[in-house]
């Protein structure tokens, strides 16, 4: 059994690392998800078909990954504890339940269709995911005290979602499953066991609401590494074939009134400024900086950690669409988000740091939309 769970981890590893998106987890607040619906269940143990009692179920989730997600579930189970039972229903002090039993879990779900097949950047129409899951169950038997009826349970199951429209932030969930008393009085096993005589099986149907994100969309947000790249690369190229160095004199003359014999000294300060090759790209009318352009910051910083001595000037730049003063302001948020990530997450200290939006500019690039840029001019004298 643990060879097949080793071959299994590391098929899903070579897996993973092959796959070529990379995905926007952000905050902890979004990728939440809740769900309603209902089913039916029955005894495990064969022994007869009925009872088939209603179910009535609600879930709580978080997405963690495209492939994993952690949820609190519930469910209520209606109807009689057995069949041919008078007392169908009752409590232990005669009192009419409509309850026949409760459940109470924390389920990890595993999207199989994710973990194998990959995330491509939004949910399948169809995919598959598997369930399981410890909680607690009660259990309403007649004529038997409340107290002694409180069990600890597992689920395992199966989830096949469906996905709907074009958002996806709709699911259909048909949910197969077991649910495990643990510790089924007279367990031939002893202790906690998952023993079918103490077990029900059951299928619901559930309604899945995905709430919108900070990414403004209903699930992950992942981008084509390999497509990325190849931007990356084609804007590295063509960034080569500018001037990589600028030099600048500023000449500083001192003014006389009177003619000295003093010849006038002429002061020439030299300013070397070289064009780094990484670039950050941002989306139309954002300011964000996406995952996939984060490792053009931590190329930077890295630069920077190699060269202490090293100055490092921030130029945030707009594409031509929309108006100049709103260009303006953006190119600056650009120009100060790439700032304050150097700062904040790669603690470059502020005093080598400059950061300034140049507003519209269709001369960097051939492509306009490669022009919603941050580029890194390092600074000299």
């Amino acid at each position: 059994m643990k060879k097949i769970l080793l071959s299994f981890v590391m098929a899903a590893s070579a897996l993973a690392a092959q796959a070529q998106t990379a995905v926007e987890t952000g905050k902890f607040t979004d990728n939440w998800y809740i769900g309603i619906g209902g089913g039916v269940a029955t005894p495990m143990d064969f022994n007869k078909i009925f009872p088939v009692n209603p179910v009535g179920g609600i879930s709580v989730g978080k997405q963690i990954s495209p492939a994993f997600a952690l949820e609190v579930d519930g469910a209520a189970f209606f109807g009689s504890h057995g069949a041919y039972n008078s007392r169908w229903g009752k409590n232990a002090n005669g009192n009419f339940n409509a309850f026949r039993g409760l459940w109470l879990g924390l389920n990890s779900v595993t999207n199989l269709t994710d973990l194998f097949m990959g995330y491509k950047g939004i949910p399948r129409n169809v995919e598959l995911s598997i369930v399981a899951g410890m909680g607690w169950e009660h259990a309403f038997t007649p004529l038997v005290s409340d107290k002694s009826n409180n069990t600890i349970a597992a689920k395992t199951g199966f989830d096949i979602d469906f996905n709907l429209g074009e958002s996806k932030a709709s699911t259909i969930r048909v949910q197969p499953y077991i649910l495990w008393d643990l510790q089924k009085p007279g367990n031939s096993y002893g202790g906690l066991a998952f023993n079918r005589d103490g077990a029900q099986i059951g299928i619901d149907v559930k309604y899945i609401y995905h709430f919108k994100n900070a990414q403004d969309t209903h699930y992950f947000k992942a981008y084509d590494i390999a497509a990325m790249n190849a931007i990356i690369a084609r804007l590295n190229t063509e960034l080569a074939k500018k001037p990589t160095e600028v030099v600048k004199e500023v000449p500083v003359e001192k003014i006389v009134e009177k003619v000295v014999e003093k010849p006038v000294e002429v002061v020439k300060t030299i300013t070397k400024e070289t064009q780094l090759a990484p670039v950050v790209i941002f989306q139309l009318g954002k300011s964000t900086i996406d995952a996939s352009q984060k490792p053009s910051v931590a190329m930077i910083a890295t630069y920077m950690k190699n060269h202490p001595t090293s100055k490092v000037a921030i130029y945030g730049y707009a594409s031509p669409e929309g108006n100049a003063e709103l260009n303006q302001k953006l190119s600056d948020a650009r120009a100060k988000a790439v700032y304050d990530m150097l700062v904040n997450t790669y603690k470059i200290a502020p005093s080598r740091l400059t950061h300034k939006g140049l507003g519209v500019t269709d001369e960097l690039f051939d492509e306009n939309d490669w022009n919603r840029v941050a580029t890194f001019i390092e600074q000299s004298k």
